[in-house]
């Protein structure tokens, strides 16, 4: 009897612990920190940014100050820029799932639309 009972609060405390929300606080400072060429924390800030930090207040200069220099300015669409979030690689040099955030700016130089694009082969 004692055993089922333990193994009963084991399982409710997996299942209370497992459906915790990935994810953590835009940090600055930790936003362009890298380890062996990948971004460390973009992936789990990235949620709380879009919803709690990049309004449309913003201006270009503003976002360049929050979040550094953008991965990608000239090679998409005008007044878009575009911070790398993940790569995955599978065995070969093609990566196998990217997420990119691009934010895109009205003719005012005032966020007008932020999307976080999944490509997953």
């Amino acid at each position: 009897m004692e055993n089922r009972r333990l193994t009963i609060v084991f399982l409710l405390s997996l299942l209370i612990f497992s459906c915790k929300e990935k994810g953590m606080k835009f940090d600055s400072n930790k936003w362009n920190e890298k380890f062996d060429g990948f971004y460390e924390y973009r992936e789990e800030m990235v949620n709380d940014l879009i919803q709690s930090h990049l309004n449309s207040k913003l201006t270009y200069n503003q976002v360049i100050n929050k979040l550094g220099k953008p991965d990608i300015k000239n090679d998409i669409e005008e007044r878009t820029i575009a911070y790398h979030i993940s790569e995955k690689y599978g065995w070969n040099i093609d990566p196998i799932e990217i997420k990119t955030l691009f934010i895109t700016f009205t003719k005012d130089s005032i966020v007008g639309k932020t999307e976080l694009k999944h490509y997953k082969k």
